[in-house]
Order: C-alpha cells, then structure tokens, then sequence
C-alpha cells in the first residue's frame, strides 16, 4: 500500500517579519510628523501670529509689494497652481505609486503617496492652529489680482510648498540614497525653490507662508526618502495573504509510492 508523507508545516515568520518592518516604518513617520506639525505650528504662531500680523509682517509686505512688481512668466505660474492643487496632485502620486509597485514592487513604490498625505495632512493640521488670511491679491477682482486667481483658504502654510516639497524631495531623495547621487537632492531644492516662487508671482501667499511651507515640505520629504531605506524591503506581493503560505515557505511533499 502506498504511503503519504506528512505535508510539511508552511511557515508565516517571513511574512510577519515584513509586517513588522511595515508597522515600524509607520511608527518612525508618526513621530516624525507630530515634530514637523509642532515646529510648524511653533513658528506659525511666534512668528505669523495667529491671524496674521506677527513679528515677520512687515518683512512679508515688503517682499510682496517687490514681487508684484517683478513678475514673469504667470502663465507657467498658473500650471504649476493647477497641477500642484491637492485634488490633481494626489492623482500624480498614485500614479507614481501605482508604476513603482509594478517596476520595483517593494514597498518603496508608496513612496509618493506618503510624501504627499504626509504634507497635506500637516497643511490641513497646522491651518486649523493658524488663521491667516492671504494676501488681498489672492482672490481677482482685487487690484493686484490675476485674472482666474481666485484662493480664499487660510494661507499658513502654502500647501503647494510643503506636498509638492515634500512629493519631490521623498521621490528624488530615494533615488538619490539609492544610486548614492546627490544631483537629485539639487534638483528637488530647485524645482521646490521654483514652485515657491510662482506662489509668490501669483500673489496667493505670504513669504513666510512659502518659506516656511518650504522647510516643512524638505523635512517631511526627506523622511519618508531616508525612513524607506532603514529596512530593507522584499517583493511587496509578500505582504500579502497567499493561502496562509509565506514566502520561502517549501512545497507540499509529494506522496511516494
């Protein structure tokens, strides 16, 4: 009579291990964005004041009264508003996300799509401390307005700084410690730095407002690039359920004769 021998048990501890890196990684984010909200709402408030008004005021009307004067190139400054405006920026990173599972499939492919809740979320945080209203040429017909400008959200802190920062910063980033280049670090400062100016070439926003939207955006966006490389990441599809069957876990014996 033929005999069978016993299945061999399929392991879990490869996918628990993976999880546990997953719940990790979460961990060091959230600490990292209670930091980022509480030195953004620190200097929201010592220095913008609550509805405006603070220490740097008169410094942010000289800066805005200059660059109404020296605008350029609005046209491309109305493309940037409209592609970084949360709604169709949040599309982009999952589009991003969505093409690194199925180039890298690891985890890393979520990169974009941290970098970017991440920053909105500090943005919808940080505005509900800090009250500020924009500058009056936010919203046309105002004099000084754009035509099509129409903004009318508390300014504090410009949400075009800190998620496009942020998404830039985090995807560039981790290219960059991934190939140990450092030309994606620059490229991630001067596309931010440009994004930040057409807020100011818009009049939609304080200097303060983009500055420091500026630095908040850099701090979470280099998290999320650096917190992604603390551990080291297998195919994302281990992750997941498949049967109760880990990964590495070895085949059912056959029945022998």
């Amino acid at each position: 009579m033929a005999r069978t021998a016993s299945p061999r048990r399929w392991t879990i501890e490869p996918i628990v291990g993976d999880r546990r890196r997953v719940l990790r990684v979460v961990a060091v984010l959230a600490g990292a964005a209670v930091v980022v909200f509480a030195v953004g709402s620190g200097l929201g408030l010592g220095l913008v004041g609550r509805h405006g008004g603070g220490l740097v005021q008169g410094w942010d009307d000289q800066v805005q009264a200059w660059d109404l004067h020296h605008r350029y190139a609005v046209s491309a400054a109305k493309a940037v508003a409209f592609f970084g405006d949360a709604p169709k920026l949040a599309v982009i990173a999952v589009v991003l996300s969505a093409v690194l599972l199925v180039t890298i499939r690891t985890v890393r492919a979520l990169i974009p799509i941290a970098a970017y809740l991440g920053g909105e979320l500090q943005v919808f945080l940080i505005r509900e401390v800090v009250h500020r209203h924009r500058p009056p040429t936010a919203n046309y017909p105002a004099p000084g307005a754009i035509p099509g400008v129409h903004e009318t959200s508390f300014s504090f802190p410009s949400g075009h700084s800190v998620a496009v920062t942020a998404m830039l910063f985090g995807c560039l980033g981790a290219i960059a410690i991934a190939h140990r280049w450092w030309w994606p670090w620059a490229v991630a400062l001067v596309a931010s730095l440009y994004v930040v100016d057409t807020r100011l070439d818009l009049g939609v926003h304080w200097f303060s407002d983009v500055t420091i939207g500026l630095a908040l955006g850099v701090a979470w966006g280099v998290t999320v690039a650096v917190t992604s490389f603390r551990f080291d990441w297998d195919d994302v599809r281990d992750l997941l359920p498949t049967r109760g069957r880990g990964r590495g876990a070895p085949a059912p014996a056959p029945p022998r004769a």
